[in-house]
């Protein structure tokens, strides 16, 4: 290994295409002088901090160098910045692989510097590819953990929808009969969503509570299809109330429901990303408190 990087601090931007920017601390492990003459950086987002199979983690993309990357020889320090453009799409990737947990970064480094000898007057007589790595990890990718808390300012930063984020833990919930084709409609959902279309969002979400009822033998998603669904719960005022949303939350999502030959009602971006947020929230209640 010609240099150790160690990740310092992580920062979001939001002028234009969001981006995130590392800053790592760079020393030199090796005895002749190194000019960086250009780094970049393959970065994936993984399920957990030590994992050689890449084929649980997500690419992310190719960060760059933006700052000056200096001039290293052995335990010379320098500073490095990395930034990398994210799109609304690749934080929505990054935050399903995150799970609302802390998220652990594999960054593998392409870095070409000029190889100086200092006597008997510094002078560059190779350009050479240089292997950067971390302490104590031998792997070609770079490990770095960024906490849930800092993960959670640096959406903010990021500007990642404007929304409050919430951490609802759809995955990792108890196994209930019927919750896995809901939650495959949910998901048809967000990639509408991503997609742009409005209406279909809608649909998809109407459809997660649509074959719940008819799990409990009703057609319709209404207060009696939800109050069996919530028929553990032993307050009857919160379970009616529950219930009663639970159903006005549908009676929403079945305005993209319209019959053929009537007009519809118009659907946009607003009504989509509101449906999104309602039908994730609801379902991730009744996973933790069905009956069964």
């Amino acid at each position: 290994m010609d240099i150790s990087v160690s990740l310092t601090s992580v920062r979001g931007e939001r002028q234009g295409i969001p981006k995130l920017t590392l800053n790592l601390a760079v020393e030199g492990q090796t005895d002749v002088q190194l000019a960086i003459i250009s780094v970049t950086a393959e970065i994936w987002a993984a399920p957990q901090m030590f994992d050689d199979d890449m084929s649980k983690s997500y690419f992310i993309g190719m960060g760059f160098l933006e700052s000056n990357g200096g001039q290293l020889s052995r335990n010379s320090k320098a500073s490095w910045q990395i930034g990398i453009p994210l799109t609304p799409y690749q934080l929505q990737k990054i935050e399903e692989m995150r799970n609302g947990k802390d998220l652990f970064l594999r960054v593998q480094f392409f870095c070409t510097a000029g190889w100086r000898v200092v006597a008997p007057s510094p002078m560059v007589t190779d350009i050479v590819r240089c292997t950067v790595g971390v302490s104590c990890y031998s792997s070609g990718y770079c490990p770095f953990e960024i906490a849930q808390s800092k993960w959670v300012k640096i959406l903010k930063e990021l500007g990642y929808g404007d929304y409050v984020l919430c951490e609802i833990p759809l995955r990792g919930v108890p196994t209930r009969v019927g919750m896995k084709k809901a939650l495959a409609h949910l998901e048809d959902a967000w990639e509408h969503f991503d997609e742009g279309r409005d209406v279909e969002t809608l649909v998809s979400c109407y459809k997660a509570f649509e074959f719940l009822a008819k799990q409990e033998k009703l057609d319709d998603p209404n207060q009696q299809a939800f109050e069996r669904l919530l028929e553990r719960i032993g307050e009857e005022e919160k379970r009616k109330r529950l219930s009663l949303a639970m159903t006005y939350i549908c009676k929403f999502l079945a305005l993209a429901r319209h019959e053929e030959g009537q007009e519809g009602v118009h659907i946009d971006r607003r009504d989509s990303q509101y449906a999104l947020i309602l039908a994730q929230a609801s379902l991730a209640y009744l996973a933790t408190s069905m009956s069964k």
